[in-house]
């Protein structure tokens, strides 16, 4: 969905808002199904009257474009704008998990090309038409009932895209870390190498393998790349939290508090011991 920035008021970096870069990922990637309180199949069935065959669109809101023609043609189009759009929901495709939405008349009405009311998704006995002009297919996080609370649907889109901002930020900091130089830059002493290939080789079938030295030189190189990527890691934590104002759009993953096991390496539980045990009044 194209983004349109204001010409007359550019964003820096100096404002700490959004970051700069453009957003890429989809918003229906993040979309936390829990919000639901109905199932796909729930809510399509809403359209289905009690002693009736026939199948209803169920009312809603998508966002949608305002120019089918354009919306088909090219969805991603910077001269698209979105709005919500009173719909009418037609079906669900459980493998796409995308909607089938139909924009409504002037009325309120959900009508095909002749003016006759869209039954049972618009499936008739020959298969599924061809999609009309006002018709979409979807993602859940672009759809909002009539029948559910607004209010949950806001969260949920709100949670959604702070989600995906996050991790678009992550994404940008390892490629941050990534693009550093390392060559030759700091490498893992002989020393400790070589005890990390002597743990290596102590077991009796890595030394009888046919190609062992090979994968041991490409373990070497790894090891020395990942060395040489952690410092590199470590240094540019540390410049962008002496300078937070000029690197404020650089986001930092957030350090995980590493827990103390109840239980030593070995997995021997500590037992609670009488009196007796302790003065040597063994049973």
């Amino acid at each position: 969905m194209p983004r349109h920035p204001d010409p007359h008021n550019p964003q820096t970096i100096e404002q700490g808002h959004d970051p700069l870069f453009p957003i890429y990922l989809p918003l229906k990637v993040f979309d936390n199904e829990e919000f639901d309180c109905r199932t796909p199949i729930e809510w399509i069935n809403m359209g289905l009257e009690p002693g009736s065959q026939n199948r209803k669109p169920v009312p809603g809101k998508a966002l949608l474009p305002t120019d089918d023609f354009l919306g088909h043609e090219d969805p991603k189009s910077q001269k698209l704008k979105y709005k919500w759009c009173s719909v009418g929901v037609l079906d669900y495709d459980k493998e796409k998990k995308l909607y089938l939405v139909h924009k409504t008349s002037e009325d309120g009405l959900v009508r095909d090309e002749t003016g006759k009311p869209i039954l049972n998704g618009g499936v008739t006995p020959e298969g599924r038409p061809p999609l009309l002009i006002c018709q979409y297919w979807v993602p859940r996080i672009q759809l909002l009932f009539c029948a559910e609370d607004p209010r949950v649907f806001t969260q949920r889109v709100v949670e959604a895209n702070a989600l995906r901002k996050n991790t678009e930020a992550l994404l940008l900091y390892n490629l941050y870390v990534d693009c550093m130089p390392s060559e030759g830059q700091r490498l893992v002493s002989e020393q400790s190498l070589n005890k990390i290939k002597q743990w290596a080789m102590s077991t009796p079938r890595m030394r009888k393998g046919p190609s062992v030295l090979e994968h041991l030189s490409n373990l070497s190189r790894e090891v020395n790349l990942d060395y040489e990527r952690s410092m590199n890691k470590i240094n540019f934590d540390k410049i962008v939290s002496s300078k937070p104002e000029t690197f404020s759009y650089v986001t930092l993953p957030k350090k995980e508090e590493e827990k103390v096991p109840k239980q030593g390496e070995g997995g021997w539980a500590r037992q609670e011991l009488s009196p007796h045990h302790y003065l040597g009044d063994w049973p």
